[in-house]
């Protein structure tokens, strides 16, 4: 989970430092669609929805990247063999063995 963390921080330094160049946090939230707090909790680090993330990214022209990102990494396990499926309808329990 630690990288997980790291990621929410990444992003809200991001963010934040993109915001601060054009509006202020009330504005921006207005923009997004959400509360200053909210805001200020993204920027902060802390995980928010990911509709408000990606709008605020959206916003600030910083989607396209993360798009590309995620292209490039689909691109690369497209040729992967896809699941074989046993054929069964039922579904199979969950061992407890982690």
């Amino acid at each position: 989970m630690q990288a997980v963390d790291e990621f929410h921080e990444l992003l809200g330094e991001l963010i934040k430092r993109h915001r601060a160049q054009r509006m202020d946090q009330q504005e921006f939230a207005l923009r997004v669609g959400c509360s200053p707090k909210t805001v200020s909790r993204m920027e902060q680090g802390v995980p928010v929805n990911s509709e408000t993330l990606f709008t605020a990214l959206a916003l600030l022209g910083q989607l396209d990247a993360f798009l590309a990102l995620a292209d490039s990494q689909l691109k690369i396990v497209s040729d992967l063999p896809q699941r074989k499926r046993d054929g069964s309808t039922a579904p199979r329990g969950l061992d407890n063995d982690f």
